[in-house]
């Protein structure tokens, strides 16, 4: 796996932000960029955890679902940043978002 650089994070959160100049006033989209590390963080651990239990359980959908169920996180598939990122360009994306977000509980 290869590792991440500072410039190349930097890089792609000032292209986040560049997408919302214009559209919405500068000090609150900071928020919306934050929100999104924060949901790309999180399923990215949940995926992670996801695949250890499905290797440690040898693919026992049961036991991966005990698990999973005991983890400080927990996801739907509608919650995960791959699920969004999706639907990035659907005209309803930020009904999508504000519906499935919610339903992250720790």
């Amino acid at each position: 796996m290869e590792k991440t650089s500072q410039a190349y994070i930097n890089s792609v959160l000032w292209q986040s932000c560049d997408t919302f100049r214009g559209k919405i006033d500068s000090s609150i989209y900071k928020d919306y960029v934050l929100v999104m590390l924060f949901v790309k963080y999180l399923s990215d651990t949940y995926k992670e955890k996801l695949e250890e239990y499905t290797k440690r359980y040898n693919g026992d959908q049961e036991r991966i679902k005990r698990a999973m169920s005991r983890e400080r996180f927990i996801l739907d598939e509608y919650s995960t940043f791959d699920y969004i990122y999706s639907k990035r360009n659907d005209p309803e994306i930020g009904v999508i978002i504000n519906k499935h977000l919610p339903q992250m509980r720790q």
